[in-house]
């Protein structure tokens, strides 16, 4: 399985149903919604990794796992 954000290699964890959940060396574990995935997918977008993964570590200190949905997605400009 690969990162959503990343596209390394990653640990698809089971989560709750409408979210994709990943375990990843670089950016941690984190929830994405499906409904992201398939908007980027479509729209070819890709994340901009490093300002995600820093969000991803502040939103750390708050819950274990944070969740990205399309108001909280960084994609590259």
């Amino acid at each position: 399985m690969s990162c959503l954000i990343c596209a390394g290699r990653a640990e698809s964890v089971e989560c709750s149903p409408g979210w994709e959940e990943r375990r990843c060396p670089q950016c941690g574990c984190y929830r994405m919604s499906q409904s992201l995935v398939l908007l980027m997918m479509n729209e070819g977008q890709i994340f901009d990794s490093p300002k995600m993964r820093a969000w991803l570590e502040v939103s750390r200190s708050q819950v274990p796992v944070p969740s990205i949905d399309l108001k909280q997605a960084i994609i590259v400009q």
